[in-house]
């Protein structure tokens, strides 16, 4: 792995290494094809929503904790 490009990665925003996680998680699994692209299609449509104002990022540790 290069190291550079690990780095790049993780100057990302935080929602946006987990959209990236979880398409390097969706790579490597053995899921069929269509299901792994309908997951695909699903983290882009969700990215596209959050940029587009139609939906909102919740925060974990903020609901987690929350009492």
């Amino acid at each position: 792995m290069e190291i550079m490009s690990l780095n790049k990665v993780l100057e990302l925003p935080p929602n946006e290494r987990v959209t990236f996680a979880e398409l390097i998680l969706a790579s490597i699994e053995h899921e069929e094809e269509d299901i792994r692209k309908s997951w695909i299609s699903e983290v882009y449509d969700r990215i596209k929503a959050v940029k587009e104002g139609k939906s909102r990022l919740l925060d974990f540790e903020e609901l987690y904790y929350k009492r």
